[in-house]
């Protein structure tokens, strides 16, 4: 029986060459990965895909829903997401932010971008598991209400104004609306 030849890793992926008569008709099998050479850097999380962002906004756009369906008026609330960190698109986890524990006392000074900015690129900064954050705000835009939704990541800002409508059924109905990215990213 012939002896493994070890060969040279291939990025961060070390193969080893088997005899003909252990590999029958497969390929080279993984042998060691090493994690060492970790393509985010300095990146605390992975980068975000769509997946996650269609996912963040479909699951949050079913709770504001029931919300605002119920009578449930918000003045500005934050939230943090977990993102499984191999698959695209599944959450683990959505979290509620306390704003006073971060010295916020009125949720009303986080309408204004820059405070808000500032209050995310905090808690991007911390050592903490979920890689998005969502700010959920009701205004009036051209006098009708609208129910705001922002998602922060590392990768950008994303936002959607859900119109709030008079509905038979309910005392008010959100609609769904498609999110859009807001380009470029500004504190102003």
């Amino acid at each position: 029986m012939a002896a493994c030849v070890d060969r040279p890793a291939i990025g961060a992926l070390k193969l080893r060459r088997r005899s003909p008569k252990q590999q029958g008709m497969s390929s080279p099998l993984p042998v060691t990965i090493s994690f060492l050479d970790d393509h985010r850097g300095t990146r605390q999380h992975r980068f975000m895909e769509s997946a996650d962002l269609n996912a963040a906004f479909r699951e949050l756009f079913k709770a504001l829903r029931q919300s605002i369906r119920r009578g449930i008026t918000d003045e500005g609330q934050v939230y943090a997401i977990e993102v499984d960190t191999c698959i695209p698109g599944a959450l683990l986890a959505i979290e509620w932010v306390s704003l006073a524990s971060r010295g916020i006392v009125e949720p009303a000074l986080l309408a204004h971008p820059r405070r808000r900015r500032t209050l995310f690129d905090e808690l991007l900064a911390e050592q903490r598991p979920e890689a998005m954050f969502a700010y959920v705000c009701e205004n009036l835009q051209h006098g009708q209400p609208v129910l705001s939704l922002e998602i922060v990541s590392a990768d950008g800002w994303y936002a959607a104004d859900y119109p709030i409508r008079a509905s038979e059924r309910y005392r008010r109905e959100l609609v769904r609306v498609p999110h859009h990215r807001v380009n470029p990213i500004t504190t102003a």
